[in-house]
């Protein structure tokens, strides 16, 4: 399954591992004024942690909505694999599918010739076909007719937003649902904030009586829960709509997330309970924490489940942390109200809680104009393109022009010395040619053969014509 990165791009993933129990400390771990934030880009940290490592048990089972990123292509990939695996059945029919494939989209002789569809869609039309028919999953681009037809296209902006507020509704849903369950009432006057740590993904509960506080800690702090809210709440960040990154997104050290997950996965410690001196931090029977990562990192790489060169990246977030302490610096503790049986985003009106959803329907309308102004555009194109070749013509007309280069003006034979002999091609020109037509899919590769051409022996790499 994959994306087409013109249009779309993935977000990292921040996993859960070994989550503490609900009895543990429910006080945000408190750190030095001195506050030195690392912004950091998604990418340097996705890897670092892997999902799989979270698994439900019998006494906690996870209530809040299942979070991957994957899931919000989940009704595109649907949709293109039902239309693609449908068309891979009729081009099994035919004698040559890859030729018909070809036929089908280029080739405007072929009675099969489709009508309509710009010279970027025949591409896309085609490419997936193929991959379909060679067992692959089609590619996910929002100029696919399947998805314009099916969706009226899609866009990356607009998919996100839709996609973070039906999380956001079915949080909701699940949040009330737990507090009806376990009798909690919020005051109507409370100030409930919700803040989710990033190494336990605990969910702390502040703005209410200690009491209270601790029920509706020990009602949400269920499965994984405490980590769907924050991944929730990490992807709601509005910076991508040309807004500045509420502070909460932009503090506390992100590499400390990553460390702490990092030794965690590898030896099982919480690095926050090991010795840290002279700039190193020690296991609890005194070896050098960094040595023993790489022993067990080393061994994941002969086994070929981890990347060498990764753990550089590591081992420089780690130094700097052992050198600089653990409380150094400020953990990226993400935050998120409650109030009138809604979760409210905080320091924006770029949300997904009651009040914070106007901008919504200004980047929906942006989007509209957006289509429109492509569908013009789109039509311009079909009617440039009803007079200029596809790229079957090109080719064809490629090969007539290599022919004739080779063996003149359309004639393979000419007088000399009052007799007349076969010219011998020019077989680099050939082989030129053969590649050519290979690459655009009109041949395909048969043997190695050793030709007689005008008395001289050559080898060159033979083709069957397919087209």
């Amino acid at each position: 399954m994959q994306v087409n990165y013109d249009a779309y791009a993935y977000s990292t993933e921040v996993n859960l591992n070994n989550r503490k129990s609900a009895a543990a400390n429910r006080n945000v771990r408190k750190n030095d004024d001195n506050d030195l934030s690392y912004k950091q880009v998604e990418s340097e940290y996705t890897n670092y942690t892997k999902e799989a490592l979270v698994k439900d048990t019998v006494q906690e089972q996870t209530s809040f909505p299942s979070f991957h990123v994957l899931s919000k292509y989940e009704k595109y990939f649907k949709a293109l694999n039902e239309h693609y695996s449908k068309v891979n059945e009729e081009n099994k029919k035919f004698a040559n599918p890859e030729k018909h494939i070809v036929d089908k989209y280029f080739n405007k002789n072929s009675p099969y010739y489709v009508k309509g569809l710009t010279q970027k869609e025949r591409d896309i039309c085609a490419t997936a076909e193929q991959r379909v028919l060679m067992g692959m999953q089609p590619d996910l681009c929002g100029l696919d007719p399947v998805i314009r037809e099916n969706f009226d296209g899609c866009n990356i902006f607009v998919m996100d937003m839709e996609w973070n507020q039906e999380i956001r509704d079915e949080m909701n849903s699940a949040i009330n649902q737990a507090f009806e369950k376990n009798g909690i009432v919020i005051p109507k006057d409370a100030a409930l904030r919700l803040t989710v740590d990033p190494y336990d993904f605990f969910i702390h509960a502040a703005g209410v009586n200690e009491e209270l506080a601790k029920r509706i800690e020990a009602a949400l702090n269920q499965g994984k829960n405490g980590y769907y809210l924050y991944n929730h709440i990490s992807f709601c960040n509005p910076v991508n709509y040309g807004v500045e990154d509420p502070y909460q997104y932009i503090q506390g050290d992100k590499e400390k997330m990553v460390v702490y997950h990092f030794v965690n996965r590898l030896t099982g410690y919480d690095i926050r309970e090991l010795e840290n001196r002279d700039g190193k931090f020690y296991t609890p029977d005194g070896k050098d924490l960094w040595e023993v990562l790489k022993d067990k990192y080393n061994k994941l790489v002969a086994d070929g489940n981890a990347d060498a060169s990764v753990l550089k990246e590591y081992e420089a977030a780690y130094q700097r942390i052992a050198k600089a302490g653990w409380n150094r610096t400020t953990d990226c503790n993400l935050m998120i109200d409650y109030k009138d049986s809604s979760l409210c985003d905080i320091d924006t009106s770029y949300g997904y809680g009651p009040g914070q959803t106007a901008w919504q329907g200004r980047v929906k309308s942006w989007y509209e104009g957006i289509q429109k102004e492509y569908l013009r555009e789109r039509d311009e194109e079909l009617k440039r393109e009803e007079n200029t070749l596809t790229k079957f013509e090109v080719a064809v007309k490629e090969t007539e022009d290599m022919m004739e280069r080779m063996f003149g003006e359309g004639r393979m034979s000419t007088l000399q010395s009052e007799e007349t002999q076969l010219i011998s091609p020019n077989l680099s020109e050939l082989q030129k040619l053969l590649d050519r037509l290979q690459k655009d899919g009109m041949i395909v590769h048969l043997t190695n053969r050793v030709l007689n051409l005008g008395g001289e022996l050559k080898t060159i790499q033979s083709f069957d014509c397919r087209a």
